[in-house]
């Protein structure tokens, strides 16, 4: 006798019946994840319901895709703003006093990149503020010189 998923009935055109238990199983062998499992006895062919439950989960499917990409864009934003000390002072910025240092090795990690050196840290760019004059920034040049 035939066991499928909701969806995998559905996908040949069959769907369970109102008052189906079915049974719930691991869904491979490495018991990653649970599903619940329909007999033949528990189905029955209803082609527009079928097409109907298949197009919502496409469209969820492509909804969780979306939220990914833009996760993804809002960390390539917030990383492409994380410099060490030396960038912030190149650039004419300085790092507050109380600014969260991150080591590249972390980051990395966290962003799954190879893209800082690991035994440098990093600050974002909220964590940093613009000199009021050159004299302010000269100083903390030499001062991160000094260090």
């Amino acid at each position: 006798m035939k066991e499928l998923t909701a969806l995998q009935w559905a996908k040949i055109g069959y769907i369970p019946n109102p008052k189906a238990k079915g049974e719930e199983r691991w869904t491979n062998c490495f018991y990653g994840m649970k599903a619940i499992y329909y007999k033949e006895n528990e189905v029955h062919e209803d082609l527009d319901t079928a097409k109907a439950i298949l197009k919502a989960k496409r469209q969820e499917y492509r909804d969780i895709a979306k939220k990914r990409k833009q996760k993804l864009a809002e960390f390539e934003v917030y990383r492409e703003n994380m410099k060490t000390e030396w960038q912030w002072l190149q650039e004419g910025r300085i790092p507050n006093p109380n600014a969260r240092w991150e080591y590249g090795e972390i980051l990395n990690n966290t962003f799954n990149v190879c893209s800082y050196g690991s035994k440098y840290c990093y600050c974002h760019i909220d964590e940093t503020h613009i000199p009021k004059d050159s004299e302010e920034l000269q100083k903390a040049i030499f001062d991160f010189q000094r260090k």
